[in-house]
This record gives structure tokens, C-alpha cells and sequence, in this order.
């Protein structure tokens, strides 16, 4: 790949990489800029005139999405005390900025179709239709993937704490 195919490719791919990665990480710049670095040197290190891939965007968010779910495993291992998977105690606390970190990992631990439909729908924002024809399958399959995969996240996810009315 010639220098001037690759700042076109850059050109081509950084906006949508960034978005498609900003709404994995809540938003978290930081974050966001860091894997997108990362997935570009990993371009960079692996690609030569020959083994280019047909989608650069496509491979270039598949590095991106496994180094953030690498990054949220690791930050889950240093937080979380030996032996206690849960450093909250089974409780997100109200504005935690790593809530949404954690949905997406739990998001990616449900499996590979259930995760894509979940990511297709609430973080690239697809309708059921568009779901639907991407992934070859009728709208109402879309409909009944999307209720068992929010199903099979609601049981990974922490429950809420009720507010006020406790009976001490």
C-alpha cells in the first residue's frame, strides 16, 4: 500500500471508526482516541500491498471493538479485588462513567449473534428493518432476537437498588 493509498483509506475511514467506537465507550474521548491510534497502527504493522483487506473500515472496526473489549477485561482486573468479580458489590452507582463500559462488555459476553443485533440496534442506531437486511433474516426474527438478547443481558446486568420507601 503506497503512502497516498493509505492517507486516503485514513481519510476514507477515521470518521466513521470514531463514531463507530464513541458510542461503545460512552462517549469517553480519551478512550475513543486511544483505541482508534491503536487500531491504525495495528493497520499500519499488518497491511502491505498484498494483504489489504476488501473493507478496510470493516477490519479496521473488528481490531477496534476487540481492543476495547481487551481494554474492559483488563480495567475489570485491576479493579475488582481477587477473588470478588464485582468491585460495586452487584451496584453501579448513580453517573458511574465506567456503567456504560460495563454494558458494553456485558453486551459482547452474551454471544455472537445476540451481541450483534444488540450493537446494531442501540449503538449504531439501526431500525429492525435495516437489521433485518443486513443480517438476511426477517423483521420479525429481528424482533424476537432483540427480546432474548435483552432478556439474556438483563440477567448479566446488576440490579438497580430501589430509591427512597426501604423499610429500615
Amino acid at each position: 500500500m503506497t503512502e497516498q493509498q493509505l492517507l486516503q483509506t485514513y481519510r476514507e475511514t477515521v470518521h466513521p471508526l470514531y463514531g463507530y467506537l464513541a458510542k461503545r465507550t460512552g462517549g469517553n474521548r480519551a478512550l475513543t482516541e486511544d483505541i482508534v491510534q491503536e487500531a491504525y497502527l495495528r493497520a499500519l504493522e499488518s497491511w502491505n500491498p498484498r494483504t489489504v483487506p476488501e473493507s478496510p473500515l470493516a477490519w479496521l472496526k473488528r481490531v477496534a471493538r476487540n481492543l476495547l473489549i481487551d481494554y474492559l477485561r483488563q480495567k475489570r482486573r485491576e479493579q475488582s479485588p481477587a477473588g470478588d468479580p464485582d468491585p460495586a458489590g452487584g451496584r453501579q452507582t448513580a453517573g458511574d462513567p465506567f456503567e456504560s463500559l460495563e454494558i458494553f462488555l456485558a453486551v459482547t459476553s452474551l454471544g455472537r449473534k445476540k451481541a450483534r443485533i444488540l450493537e446494531a440496534f442501540y449503538y449504531d442506531g439501526l431500525s429492525v428493518r435495516e437489521i433485518a437486511a443486513e443480517m438476511a433474516i426477517s423483521e420479525r426474527a429481528v424482533e424476537g432476537s432483540l427480546r432474548r438478547a435483552r432478556q439474556a443481558l438483563k440477567s448479566l446486568l446488576p440490579h438497580s437498588e430501589p430509591k427512597g420507601g426501604e423499610d429500615a
